[in-house]
């Protein structure tokens, strides 16, 4: 698991945030993989497209925080750790997660409309 201190964090997001803006031209898309971002507050931090494949997102607040895929943009969320904070989240329609987060998934007050747009996959392995 890859840690990341706050500064860092924070320029990823804001370049992920100027990656969106520009539709892709200037900044760089956020590549949390692997991040241990137990805890970190993502307060309405759009994340759409981002890399958290097999990122651990325990205890973060998702408040507002988007994670819906736009066009070919996927939030890479495979073998993301989850707990009860995915029911807070903006969106995750169109994104991709491993079943185990399903339990987690069906809590998000949404799911019985979002659920047909959520795409399951097969559980990544750990490098």
């Amino acid at each position: 698991m890859r840690q990341i201190a706050k500064p860092e964090l924070d320029q990823i997001l804001q370049q992920h945030k100027l990656w969106l803006k520009t539709g892709c031209v200037k900044g760089d898309r956020a590549h949390l993989e692997d991040a241990d971002l137990r805890g970190v507050n993502l307060l309405g931090v759009d994340l759409r497209g981002a890399d958290l494949l097999r990122a651990d997102l325990r205890g973060v607040n998702l408040r507002g925080a988007d994670l819906r895929g736009a066009d070919l943009w996927y939030a890479a969320l495979r073998g993301a750790q989850f707990d009860v904070n995915i029911r807070h989240c903006l969106g995750f329609q169109r994104a991709k997660f491993t079943a185990d987060a399903l339990p987690w998934l069906i809590l998000h007050p949404k799911w019985s409309v979002w659920k047909d747009v959520v795409r399951i996959e097969a559980k990544v392995e750990k490098k």
